[in-house]
This record gives structure tokens, C-alpha cells and sequence, in this order.
């Protein structure tokens, strides 16, 4: 329109009786049906054109499909299988996830519009939920026999009087001369020593010691409760001790370690728990090595990584 426009002014102020020089339009020749695009007079055509998009897709899509294979091969073999009931549900739960994401996106919409808009279908999904699921468990099932059961380890309970700084702060840059650090030593010494006697006495509860004077503040916190624990996870005076106890109540007397002045209780053995609590703890150690990221997807790669994948140049994919 504005062409036009300027075209008409141009020509009504030409001066009277001059004549404008006809305009000759602009020849357009026709490409043919089969090319894409012309450079330079050089043609890229339809055939060369998805020749390029069918190599490059099959290497990128090749190795997921691969995955796949593995991930079949490695669940029969695991003997592992998904019940309809447990499948219906995660897809459920990956559909919400998928219209969710999309709502965050600023897109409110249901998933069936999410399957027309976007080409995504319902099939699609519930075969991703299934791989995942089917990895989830063979990987489970690999890492089982890796997992360290109940049996060989200790529930402990610590209370410690430290001897030296146990994080950064004023006392670390300015670390106290021999005679302090002995004196501080002795003094922490007498304490324990008198807390283990109230403690046997039942004047204070060992728990109750922990939490007002433990200066390990995580478990103290706790009533002086540790971790579940198996030989070398503790300083050799500390384990000595630890596992030295003979039934559950039982505290050591005062142990010197690196950090200071502790005594250790004895809650209970692990060869002792019962088979739920056994069951349990195991199904908790396996669930935190599989939830850690990416941690399904790289046992995937370890175990996809020694197969050979060759490219057949004979296939249409790449004429």
C-alpha cells in the first residue's frame, strides 16, 4: 500500500507532458516442486534435504533406541515387571507433572489439548513411565546384593566434650599454647568423668546429658542417636570402644579420640534387629544410592557403554 502510494506521488509531481518510463515488472521463474531452497543458483532439493535430517536424526535417535534394548534385556533378566495398577498410577502422576510444567509456563492447559497442540500422546508417555520404571527396578535389583545389610553394625549414642575446635571460628586461627590445650583437656576430663557418674547413677539421663552438654550439636540434638554404623566408619579409639559394647544399654567409660572426651552408649545390634527392621533399613539404603541424581541414567550408560553401534550406509536413511 505505501509503495503504491509513493509510486502515484512520484508520478503526479512529474512535470507536465513528460513522460514516465514503463515500469517492467520482475520476471519470476518457478522452481521445481522437489527444491527446498536455491542458492547462488545452486538447488538444495527435498531429496537431499531429508537424506541430511535422516542421518542426523538416526545418530541421535539410534542410541536412545538402543537404550532401550538394554533397558528390556537388563529388567527380564532382573526378572523384574510392572503391575498395571503401579504403571497407571505413575503415568497419572507424569501427566499431572507435564500439564503442571506447562502451567508454569504460562500455558493453562489439559492434557488432551497438550496431545493436540503438541503431537504428545498418551502412548508416548506411558511408554517413557515404563522404561523408567523398568530401570528404576533392575537397577534396584543390581545394587541389592552391594548393600550393606543390619547384621555387623551398631545403633550408637555419643556424647562429646571437645578438646579442640570443631569448626572454623575464633578458636581455630588462634589455637591455644601447650599448657592451655593440656589444662583444657584435664578440665574436659573431669567433666565426663563426673557426667558418667550421675549418668550410672541415674541422676541424669544419658540422653538429657547429650542434648545440654554434647558438643557434637547434630546428635546431640538427638539425644546423642548416631547413625547406623559398621567397622572403619569411626576413629580407630572411638570404634574400639563402640564395638566392644556387649549388649544394648551398655556406655563405655570416658574414650580420648582426635576431637575430645566422649562416652558411647550402646543402643543396638544390628544382628539382633528384627527381619522388618532389617527389611527396612535396607530398602532406605537402597532408595538413597538410586535417588541420587542421574544415577539410574549412568548405570544405563555403563552398561550400554561396551556395545558397538555401526552405522549401516547401505540403509535408505542415508541416500
Amino acid at each position: 500500500m505505501i509503495l503504491n502510494l509513493t509510486v502515484a506521488l512520484l508520478v503526479g509531481m512529474a512535470p507536465q507532458g513528460a513522460k514516465t518510463p514503463p515500469v517492467k515488472p520482475a520476471k519470476v521463474v518457478a522452481m521445481p516442486a522437489n527444491v527446498v531452497a536455491r542458492y547462488n543458483g545452486v538447488d538444495i532439493t527435498l531429496e537431499a534435504l531429508k537424506a541430511q535430517l535422516n542421518a542426523t536424526m538416526a545418530r541421535k535417535v539410534v542410541p536412545d533406541l538402543i537404550q532401550q534394548i538394554v533397558i528390556e534385556k537388563l529388567a527380564k533378566t532382573a526378572g523384574v515387571t510392572i503391575a498395571p495398577a503401579e504403571l497407571a498410577a505413575k503415568v497419572k502422576e507424569e501427566k499431572a507433572k507435564i500439564v503442571g510444567q506447562m502451567a508454569q509456563n504460562g500455558a493453562m492447559m489439559e492434557f488432551s489439548q497438550i496431545t493436540r497442540e503438541f503431537g504428545l500422546t498418551e502412548a508416548e508417555v506411558t511408554q517413557t513411565v515404563r522404561l523408567n520404571l523398568l530401570a528404576r527396578k533392575a537397577f534396584e535389583k543390581s545394587i541389592a546384593k552391594e548393600v550393606r545389610g543390619l547384621d555387623g553394625q551398631l545403633k550408637l549414642a555419643h556424647i562429646l566434650l571437645a578438646t579442640v575446635p570443631l569448626a572454623p571460628g575464633a578458636d581455630a586461627q588462634q589455637p591455644l599454647t601447650p599448657e592451655l590445650q593440656k589444662k583444657r583437656e584435664e578440665d574436659q576430663k573431669v567433666r565426663i568423668d563426673q557426667m558418667l557418674v550421675d549418668i550410672n547413677a541415674g541422676k541424669l539421663k544419658f540422653e538429657d546429658a547429650a542434648k545440654q552438654f554434647s558438643d557434637d550439636k547434630g546428635s546431640g540434638a538427638q539425644g546423642g542417636d548416631l547413625p547406623w554404623a559398621s567397622k572403619g566408619t569411626f576413629v580407630p579409639e572411638f570404634e574400639t570402644a563402640a564395638f566392644a559394647l556387649q549388649k544394648p544399654g551398655d556406655i563405655s567409660a570416658p574414650i580420648k579420640s582426635q576431637f575430645g572426651w566422649h562416652i558411647i552408649k550402646l543402643v543396638q545390634k544390628g544382628v539382633n534387629a528384627s527381619p522388618a527392621e532389617k527389611a527396612k533399613f535396607k530398602k532406605e539404603q537402597i532408595d538413597l544410592r538410586v535417588n541420587q541424581p542421574n544415577a539410574v541414567q549412568q548405570w544405563l550408560g555403563g552398561m550400554a557403554r561396551g556395545a558397538k553401534i555401526t552405522f549401516n550406509t547401505n540403509s535408505k536413511l542415508f541416500k
